[in-house]
C-alpha cells in the first residue's frame, strides 16, 4: 500500500505546482523540488523495470507502456531541465535572463502538461493493479453487481468531464506552447483548478485503462 500513497502524494503534488498563478513562484518551484525527490524514489521502488527494459515480450500490449514510460521520463527531463533555467528561487544562479528566455518558459510549461498527460496515461496503464490493491485496503468486493454500477457510471461522468475540462483548460494549447500568458483572463478558483485537472487525470486514465482491456481482449 506504500506504493499507491507515494503515487496519491506525487499526483497531489503535481496538481499544486501546476496550478501557478495560486500558489506563486517560490512554493512552485519548491514543490518541483519535492516532487523531483519523490520522482527519484518512485524510480528506486520501480527499478526492476530499468532492469527488465529489454527482455519480455515485445507484442503491443507490452511495448506500449514501455514507449509511455520513455515518453513520460523524457518529458519530465526536459521540465526539470527548463524549470532549473528559469528558477528565481530555488536555483537563480543557474537561471537564463532576458527577454529569449520566453521559449524556455514555453517550453517548461508545455513538458509540464505532456508529463501531467503521461502521468495519466501512466496510471491507467496500471489501474487494474492500482484497483486491485485499494480493494484489498478497503475490503471492497470487486465482483459484486452495485459494485460494477457504481464504478461505471463513475467512469462514464469522469471521463466525459474530463474531455469537457480539457476544452475549458486549453490543455491542447498547452501542449503545443501556443498560450499566451494572462490570455484567457481571470484564472479559475483553486478548487476548480484541482477538480478540473484531476477530472483530466481521471478522464485520460479511464480511456487508456479501456483500451488496454480492448487489446488484451483481441490478443486472447
Amino acid at each position: 500500500m506504500g506504493r499507491n500513497i507515494l503515487n496519491v502524494i506525487m499526483v497531489i503534488l503535481f496538481l499544486v505546482m501546476m496550478n501557478y498563478r495560486f500558489i506563486g513562484n517560490a512554493p512552485h518551484e519548491i514543490t518541483g523540488i519535492v516532487l523531483l525527490a519523490l520522482l527519484i524514489l518512485h524510480n528506486g521502488v520501480n527499478i526492476r523495470w530499468y532492469k527488465t527494459f529489454f527482455k519480455g515480450r515485445q507484442s503491443i500490449r507490452y511495448l506500449l507502456p514501455t514507449i509511455v514510460n520513455c515518453l513520460f521520463i523524457f518529458a519530465m527531463l526536459t521540465t526539470i531541465i527548463s524549470g532549473f533555467l528559469i528558477s528565481h528561487t530555488v536555483l537563480p544562479s543557474l537561471a537564463l535572463r532576458g527577454t529569449n528566455t520566453l521559449w524556455v518558459h514555453n517550453l517548461h510549461q508545455g513538458s509540464a502538461y505532456a508529463s501531467f498527460i503521461f502521468m495519466a496515461v501512466h496510471l491507467g496503464m496500471h489501474w487494474d493493479v492500482l484497483i486491485i490493491r485499494a480493494k484489498r485496503w478497503l475490503r471492497i468486493d470487486r465482483a459484486g453487481v452495485s459494485y460494477s454500477i457504481v464504478s461505471g457510471t463513475v467512469s462514464v461522468f469522469v471521463i466525459g468531464y474530463g474531455i469537457y475540462a480539457s476544452f475549458i483548460n486549453h490543455i491542447g494549447t498547452m501542449l503545443l506552447m501556443q498560450h499566451a500568458f494572462g490570455e484567457w483572463g481571470a484564472a479559475p478558483s483553486a478548487s476548480r483548478f484541482f477538480v478540473d485537472h484531476l477530472a483530466i487525470i481521471g478522464c485520460y486514465s479511464g480511456i487508456t485503462f479501456y483500451l488496454m482491456n480492448v487489446l488484451q481482449q483481441r490478443k486472447n
